[in-house]
């Protein structure tokens, strides 16, 4: 009788397992790595497919949609921002610097146009955040030129182009540098069979070197070293373009109370949204939450990781076991579960409007994904070393709402294939609910 109530069980185990538990099983992440997936229904929150659901992982990139959705709902969906120009009542100007990841030179020459008269000084207001470079969490790899320093000083993304090109003679390889801002560099860059060089930033010093092989010219896009210095050649730019004239000092002041703001370029916080959502810019989201945690604070003081941390967990409220020690998902520090990112996201959805600032099919990171989903996935992807995440909602083929995440971490297994298994899964939902 035991061998057939055996027998029964297990025949009742084949026959009820889930279909994503053969897509696992296929997979070995469960031998040699670790797969969490939480699969529920946004209507009423009842749970489609959970796995390892409340294990803290490394979420990587998926992290941007919970603190940019904090953000939004901390700025509002209708925030622009808006780099401010104000007089006082000595004839100095100041400009108000908001974390606008969008701001152009282009911009800065508009904004100055609207001065007529001659000025005293000129003066920037740099309060909104604090100028930590990089957050505490992140590692040496994580650093320049990997990433750009978090400041409020941005102009043109604090990128400058620098050309590598090898001379007509073919005897020495050359780096041009016909930006404003200009890098201290060390060149030993040499011919050889292939591109095989390396930039490195000399320990303590403005100065970079380059070296290695060239084979071929390159353009590179580098981020600039001093963020300050690179705005002010800029700002500086902008003035003499529109022929302003004063005293010809730039010096750093909050604007005081009772100057009058005269005029103002704007990005509205969609646009910059599609940086963070879409193409998965770490500075941007930094940026932005930084930002919001300034307004987070009602801007008493400049805002620190830790105000817009504190923002975070008001908004979502996680668990004491979360950890969230970053914007973008870069630190390694970062612990989140698929149970925490789906109450999350439960919660975000709230706001009709963010759910559609997501990346859908052939968008930003899902380019060459879900081709025949269209908008009825809105998601965002994550990649780590070793590691593959992605969240999001998705409108099933029966109109079923569903708000699912997948972590797959530490696999020694290729990119592709970990993205390819989020593929089926989502698949699978998309067709089978």
């Amino acid at each position: 009788m035991r061998k057939v109530f055996l027998v029964l069980f297990f025949l009742c185990s084949i026959c009820f397992s889930h279909p994503i538990d053969s897509l696992i099983k296929e997979s070995d992440f469960n031998i040699k790595s670790t797969v969490a997936i939480l699969v529920q229904n946004q209507k009423d929150g009842s749970v489609i497919y959970q796995k390892n659901e409340k294990k803290l992982l490394n979420p990587a990139s998926v992290q941007k949609m919970l603190t940019f959705g904090v953000s939004y709902l901390t700025l509002g969906d209708d925030y622009k921002f808006e780099t401010a120009l104000y007089k006082d009542n000595k004839n100095n100007l100041y400009i108000k610097l908001v974390g606008d990841t969008l701001l152009t030179q282009n911009d800065l020459v508009k904004l100055f146009s609207n001065i007529k008269t001659p000025i005293n000084n000129i003066y920037i207001d740099d309060s909104i955040f604090d100028k930590d470079p990089y957050p505490n969490s992140w590692m040496e790899e994580d650093l320049w030129p990997n990433q750009r320093q978090i400041t409020p000083y941005i102009i043109d993304k604090n990128f400058v182009r620098v050309a590598i090109k090898r001379s007509s003679l073919a005897t020495k390889v050359d780096i041009i540098q016909n930006d404003p801002y200009k890098f201290a560099i060390i060149n030993e860059l040499r011919l050889g069979d292939k591109n095989d060089y390396k930039i490195t930033k000399i320990e303590d010093s403005p100065i970079i070197n380059f070296k290695g092989g060239i084979n071929q010219d390159e353009s590179l896009t580098l981020p600039v070293l001093y963020p300050e210095i690179n705005f002010n050649i800029k700002l500086r730019q902008a003035i003499e373009k529109n022929n302003i004239l004063h005293n010809n000092k730039i010096g750093v002041k909050k604007i005081p109370v009772g100057a009058k703001k005269i005029a103002f370029v704007s990005h509205s916080i969609e646009e910059v949204s599609r940086d963070i959502l879409l193409n998965s810019d770490n500075f941007c989201a930094e940026v932005v939450f930084l930002t919001a945690g300034a307004k987070f604070i009602n801007y008493q003081h400049p805002a620190s990781l830790k105000d817009s941390i504190a923002m975070f967990k008001e908004i979502l409220n996680p668990s004491d076991d979360i950890v969230i020690a970053d914007a973008s998902g870069v630190s390694r520090y970062n612990l989140l579960s698929c149970e925490f990112i789906n109450q999350s996201l439960f919660k975000l959805a709230k706001n009709e409007k963010y759910k559609f600032l997501l990346a859908q099919a052939q968008q930003g990171t899902l380019f060459n994904r879900f081709d025949f989903l269209g908008d009825s996935i809105r998601a965002k992807t994550g990649t780590l070393a070793n590691m593959s995440s992605i969240a999001g909602y998705l409108r099933t083929k029966k109109n079923k709402d569903i708000i699912f995440s997948i972590i797959i971490q530490n696999s020694p297994k290729r990119k592709a294939v970990l993205k390819n298994f989020e593929n089926n899964v989502i698949t699978l939902l998309y067709r089978k609910y």
